[in-house]
């Protein structure tokens, strides 16, 4: 039934859908069970062009190679969909056409109905770049109806004042809202009789707001030189990255070559430029050709990188080194700005030396 939908709004051009096989690393009625983890979670899936022989399927939690084929590990399907914003917008302005055939996008994702007197506005609030549209003080001025595509945002994120107009696309799409009446209505309404005299957002383009710890300013004198080999990192000539480490070690590669670039365009430290976790998780399938739709799964791996450093060079050398000082996790500054966030290498402690096949220390 979920796949019937998912194809039939396909066709209507507002998703995108795939449907995967994977296997489950821990699985008790799997002949490989139990693994060194007997209660990992991870999923493997089953993407083409991957050799198992080569050990190329890895589990994304714990890393260790899986033999799906081999072992006849049992297989599952999953759903993956992925909304349209190009064809979100066709699909509302074909509906507003049919209701006034000189219906216009007067701006991105913002319509102009001639509806009524005074014509009726209709933003998708999603794919709206134009921030005056999001604002109250238009909102209170217009005749304007909101159509939300994330249906979780609709209650998290916008404004919740009885006056404002939203729709969820959802209920237009599988007709639980008529359009057409909601617009109609719109149309003659008042205006608000009582709106607070203060101007904020109708709608945050942003995450909803996290708890996040503001970052201790950096310490002077404190560095730490790294290196990064084929398939190794160290820190002080202390491996923390080990060629077994897959994923960590290419987590740790696009942060170390994004820095690089950083260094060598002779960035201020405060500009060099963080990694948001969804970029980061298309890198690592381009890297790996595996699939990382769970961005929670790269989201784990870097903690666990960051605690894994922290770790060892606490224990192996003694030096005194907190979790951020080599990879540095940047919180949200706002709702606005997606590149305000995410991971870099810290440039106030990372020290950079070329790679030697041997510590430095063992080779005087």
């Amino acid at each position: 039934m979920l796949c019937a939908a998912a194809k039939r709004l396909q066709e209507m051009g507002l998703v995108k859908h795939q449907v995967r096989e994977f296997v489950c690393c821990a699985d008790s009625q799997d002949s490989d069970f139990p693994p060194r983890n007997r209660y990992c979670r991870g999923r493997v899936y089953l993407t083409g062009g991957l050799d198992e022989s080569g050990d190329e399927f890895r589990c994304p939690e714990c890393e260790r190679p899986v033999f799906p084929f081999r072992h006849g590990k049992r297989r599952h399907r999953e759903l993956h969909t992925r909304v349209c914003p190009d064809g979100v917008k066709s699909y509302i302005a074909a509906r507003l056409a049919e209701l006034d055939a000189n219906a216009k996008e007067a701006w991105d994702a913002v319509y102009q109905v001639g509806i009524g007197p005074m014509g009726v506005a209709v933003c998708i609030a999603d794919y709206c770049a134009e921030e005056p549209f999001l604002g109250r003080d238009w909102a209170r001025t217009h005749a304007a109806c909101y159509v939300v595509v994330n249906p979780k945002a609709l209650e998290e994120r916008f404004l919740d004042e009885g006056w404002l107009t939203r729709v969820s696309l959802a209920d237009v799409v599988c007709g639980e809202v008529d359009l057409e009446a909601v617009l109609r209505e719109l149309a003659t309404a008042s205006p608000p009789r009582s709106v607070l005299n203060v101007s904020v957002p109708v709608y945050s383009k942003g995450a909803p707001p996290v708890r996040a710890e503001p970052l201790a300013p950096p310490q002077k004198g404190r560095r730490f030189v790294v290196e990064v080999g084929p398939k190794t990192v160290r820190v002080e000539g202390e491996i923390v990255v080990a060629p077994q480490a897959g994923t960590r070690f290419h987590i740790f590669r696009i942060l170390w070559e994004r820095f690089l670039d950083d260094l060598k365009d002779g960035l201020a430290p405060d500009d060099f430029r963080p990694i948001t976790v969804d970029k980061l998780a298309r890198e690592l399938e381009n890297r790996t050709k595996q699939s990382f739709e769970d961005v929670l799964t790269v989201r784990r791996a870097v903690n666990r990188l960051q605690a894994g450093i922290e770790t060892a060079v606490k224990r192996k050398l003694g030096s005194p080194i907190s979790r951020e000082d080599i990879i540095q996790t940047c919180p949200w500054k706002g709702v606005v700005g997606e590149e305000d966030h995410g991971y870099r290498l810290n440039p106030f402690r990372v020290a950079i030396r070329l790679f030697a096949p041997a510590p430095p220390e063992e080779l005087s």
